[in-house]
């Protein structure tokens, strides 16, 4: 008896049973929010599903439910003879080795490794932006009133999610410079304009407007745009007390804070000469204190326009290259702060010193936000 030696047959398993277009969208959507929101502009070319879930607001409602938040730094410049600024994102790349940068460095460099990604959405979308005038309330970043010379009452508004573009209702009087805090989901808007009535408010739920009385007495004073600082000083009406909580009491005046940020219950100013100050309700005095450990940073830098991001409760401090030949670098400090001494004192250590390089020749001024998406 002679035995056929029979090969086996392999069983073909179709290709489409083991992609995604076999799951729901419900389940293939929280599998994406959990993806980082980088590799998004690579997966939705993946296919047409791919494309229609990451553009959806769904999957960012989804992120949010399951704790996939991340904080997103946007960088814009203004450039030199352009009628439109340019939008940068900062992308951190962990576990990456950081490339020499020319010049000495006294501190190590940053071992992230973070790199600047061009956004894609239209320049042309996006009006002239000012520090003061340029805020962020939840994931999108209102654009308010017109720069020097250009007063305008139009308020844009960049969805960092979509980034799409679109308008929000009009002022009530045309602004320039204007000054802009955001205070429980309310917007307060003063300066740059030349009336009687020229704070308002915009409610962000209900999308309108609210003239208020012009601040009274010492409140007047603290927000008239002196020297164009570029930096609310108080707030009035309901936001008094919060007023109280930044009120000067020391040598360093609220009219030489260039720009602040609040991380937690501590409010973080940079003067005008780029000395790190802190200020909180609870410190006898309630007065401005500078940030101890950072003697050899304010040798190292230089630069006459400053930036400051809360990075995961970590200070971003920013700084522009003053060069001849070029200026399209941004140079950074991650800080981490520490609370002594009952409070009483704020110590910061800087972690790393390293720049931003952007692909262009000059920039005139930059501003810098960070935006949970």
């Amino acid at each position: 008896m002679v035995s056929e030696e029979v090969e086996p047959t392999q069983k073909k398993i179709p290709q489409s049973s083991s992609s995604f277009s076999l799951l729901p969208d419900e389940i293939t959507e929280n599998i994406l929010a959990r993806v980082s929101r980088w590799n998004y502009p690579s997966l939705s070319l993946v296919s047409k599903k791919f494309c229609s879930l990451l553009s959806s607001m769904e999957i960012y409602k989804t992120r949010s439910e399951i704790g996939a938040d991340e904080t997103c730094f946007y960088v814009c410049l203004q450039l030199h003879n352009q009628p439109y600024p340019r939008w940068f994102s900062l992308w951190a790349k962990p576990n990456q080795t950081p490339t020499k940068q020319s010049g000495e460095i006294r501190f190590k460099q940053d071992p992230s490794g973070n790199s600047v990604v061009p956004t894609f959405f239209a320049y042309s979308d996006s009006p002239h932006i000012r520090n003061n005038s340029t805020i962020r309330v939840g994931s999108e970043i209102y654009i308010i009133g017109g720069v020097c010379m250009e007063p305008s009452s139009a308020v844009r508004i960049l969805d960092c999610r979509s980034h799409t573009w679109r308008d929000a209702p009009n002022m009530t009087v045309a602004r320039e410079d204007a000054c802009a805090v955001v205070i429980d989901e309310k917007i307060y808007v003063t300066g740059g304009c030349k009336i009687d009535d020229w704070f308002e408010v915009f409610d962000v739920k209900t999308q309108s407007w609210t003239v208020l009385p012009g601040p009274r007495g010492e409140l007047r004073n603290i927000f008239s745009h002196n020297s164009r600082s570029g930096r609310p000083k108080g707030v009035y009406s309901r936001a008094e007390r919060w007023y109280m909580e930044v009120r000067e009491k020391s040598s360093i005046t609220l009219h030489s804070i260039a720009i602040w940020l609040k991380i937690d219950t501590v409010i973080y100013g940079c003067t005008f000469h780029g000395k790190l100050m802190w200020l909180a309700s609870k410190t006898q005095g309630e007065e401005w204190r500078e940030i101890k450990g950072l003697g050899k940073l304010l040798e190292h830098k230089s630069g006459r326009v400053f930036e400051m991001a809360d990075y995961d409760g970590k200070l971003l401090f920013m700084w522009d290259v003053c060069d001849d030949k070029r200026k399209n670098k941004i140079r950074y400090a991650k800080i981490s702060l520490e609370s002594r001494c009952n409070g009483c004192e704020v110590w910061g250590k800087v972690d790393c010193v390293d720049a931003f390089t952007f692909p262009v020749e000059a920039y005139k001024s930059f501003c810098c936000l960070a935006v949970p998406i």
